[in-house]
């Protein structure tokens, strides 16, 4: 039952940050080295020539699917694969700035969707609640990459500001976002399914927290980066439950 335009967005979407992965592992090959070599590039399993074509192959057939949606869609889609590629190429080792950006992108999808229906309004909760959640998670993931980071004279913020200032960041971004699920509640906009959910999300946020003070550990810290992906799950789940 749902609108073409939606099912050609959602594809769009997808293709377009399957080709924003592809230049990351591409632009991020000599620290994956260090940091995650069992990875497809840095372990040889898969041909960087390859992985090239693959990254503008997915970006091309994104960006085909966005041309014919609703305006501003087509031009949402050319920012997204924009942003990626600066961010690949300038921003990554940027103090924060990169992290935004990757952020921004998170919550773009959303906006996406709406303008694809021509419905915008909707969309601007999710897309605040993503873009919030990804900045604290790409933040733990600086965190988690800091031994490959420092010998490649990377600009994270662990690196440049300490890791008990990180913490207190992360804490604070993570703690910020746990008060405003809830705002939605009471301005009507969602209801007690969303309500429910959102809890649960709340309480996983707040075990993440409790762990990140534990433990900063690249194990740990790579076992609450996967934690926070069933965040995600939860607070897209929230929302849709919500509307059925």
């Amino acid at each position: 039952a749902l609108p073409p335009s939606l099912w050609s967005a959602a594809w769009s979407a997808a293709l377009i940050t399957g080709g924003g992965n592809a230049l990351n592992d591409l632009c991020g090959i000599v620290e994956d080295r260090i940091n995650k070599p069992h990875r497809p590039l840095p372990s040889g399993r898969l041909p960087i020539s390859l992985a090239r074509l693959l990254a503008i192959a997915l970006f091309t057939s994104g960006l085909a699917l966005a041309f014919p949606l609703p305006a501003p869609a087509p031009l949402v889609g050319l920012v997204a694969v924009g942003g990626l590629v600066l961010y690949n190429l300038f921003l990554k080792r940027v103090v924060l700035l990169g992290n935004l950006t990757v952020s921004a992108l998170g919550g773009l999808v959303f906006l996406y969707g709406g303008f694809a229906v021509q419905m915008s309004k909707p969309a601007l909760w999710p897309a605040l609640f993503a873009l919030v959640f990804h900045l604290g998670r790409e933040i733990l993931k600086d965190l988690q990459d800091c031994a490959g980071d420092r010998l490649l004279r990377g600009q994270t913020m662990p690196l440049r500001w300490g890791i008990f200032p990180t913490q207190v960041f992360i804490t604070a971004l993570f703690a910020f976002l746990m008060g405003l699920v809830f705002y939605p509640v009471f301005a009507g906009i969602y209801g007690h399914i969303y309500l429910f959910t959102v809890c649960l999300l709340d309480g996983l946020l707040f075990y993440v927290l409790i762990q990140l003070w534990r433990n900063t550990s690249p194990q740990a810290l790579q076992t609450l980066s996967h934690v926070l992906k069933a965040g995600m799950v939860l607070g897209l789940a929230a929302i849709f439950l919500d509307h059925l």
